[in-house]
């Protein structure tokens, strides 16, 4: 039950997120840390990432149903989230990691440390339908 109700919960931050750089990509691109440092504002590109989270988020929160069903949708929704946090690990690879203490903490824990835990609560899930 615990692990349905953190899917939800995760599911659901990535669907406001994603809501969020639909209806508003310039205030988005503004306020979460370090983004504005990755170069200009493309409106297009925020969009298809916006939409990415949309699906991923609304297909975690179908996961949280009981069954079989729910516990494959929380590995797909929870598949978009795991993917775009290896770009930003790549990153830190890369180029090092971010300087600015509110863009690291925003890139671990809200991208990294977000998406471990969905894809590790949504392994659960599948794992405990077996």
């Amino acid at each position: 039950m615990v692990t349905r109700i953190l899917l939800f919960i995760i599911g659901l931050a990535n669907l406001i997120n994603g809501a969020f750089m639909l209806v508003a990509p310039g205030v988005w691109y503004a306020v979460v840390p370090g983004v504005a440092e990755t170069g200009p504002l493309n409106p297009h590109f925020v969009y298809d990432i916006g939409m990415a989270f949309i699906a991923s988020g609304a297909f975690m929160m179908a996961g949280a149903r009981t069954g079989r069903t729910g516990a494959v949708l929380a590995f797909a929704g929870a598949t978009w989230p795991v993917l775009h946090a290896l770009i930003h690990v790549r990153g830190w690879l890369m180029n090092g990691f971010p300087s600015d203490t509110h863009a690291a903490m925003s890139e671990v824990v809200g991208v990294v440390v977000l998406s471990v835990l969905g894809a590790v609560l949504a392994w659960l899930r599948l794992k405990g339908e077996r």
